[in-house]
């Protein structure tokens, strides 16, 4: 029988777990967690982007309706247009070159938490000058928009991300970049935003330098 020692420093406990596969596995699942969730926020970016520079008219689609069973009532929330500038802070008058991005906030006025469908899908702006409609996002491709039911709690407003507004008219063809330009020198606009059938009661005006 053979009296050679095994120098411990190369014995592989047995029954034990290979900690460095295990640090392998355990990366490959976080990579894949971040892919996910910027998959998700490109999915976001893209609709907004799709709402504000689409150059196709829309499919005809009807929003869904709030029901019971944790659904809000359409009666207890409110609308506020919001004008803004890129940082989303309000802003009502914008120099030549400086361009408007529209969003708006959404309160729930009803004693109790409710959800209510806030995906770009369901939201619409409009921008008038006097009688006229000048810019209409349901002129825009809304082909990749989705739904996005939120739970909102009592009493809470939320504010929507902003998007940018190119100075343009909308028309048949579309409401993005190729569009014709509306005037600016000091021309006044009002702004109406509408989510999911439930509108601004106000506009919001704002001025192009």
């Amino acid at each position: 029988m053979s009296n050679q020692k095994i120098d411990p420093r190369n014995r592989r406990p047995q029954g034990r777990p290979n900690y460095k596969i295990r640090r392998i596995i355990a990366l490959v699942v976080v990579v894949v967690l971040v892919i996910l969730v910027w998959a998700g926020i490109s999915a976001i970016v893209t609709g907004v982007q799709s709402m504000f520079g689409g150059n196709s008219a829309p499919t005809s689609s009807s929003s869904p309706q709030a029901s019971a069973g944790g659904a809000c009532n359409a009666k207890d929330l409110s609308v506020t247009a919001v004008v803004a500038n890129a940082a989303g802070s309000s802003q009502s008058s914008f120099a030549s070159g400086s361009n408007p991005y529209f969003g708006y906030q959404i309160t729930n006025n009803a004693g109790a938490a409710c959800t209510f469908d806030l995906g770009p899908i369901n939201t619409f702006f409009t921008v008038t000058s006097g009688s006229e409609t000048i810019w209409d996002s349901h002129n825009c491709d809304r082909t990749s928009l989705t739904s996005a039911p939120i739970e909102i709690a009592a009493g809470e407003t939320k504010t929507a991300p902003v998007g940018e507004w190119f100075r343009v008219y909308s028309s048949g063809t579309g409401c993005g970049v190729d569009q014709n330009p509306v005037s600016g020198g000091g021309a006044s606009y009002h702004l109406t935003a509408e989510v999911n059938g439930v509108k601004s009661k106000d506009t919001v005006q704002f001025i192009l330098n």
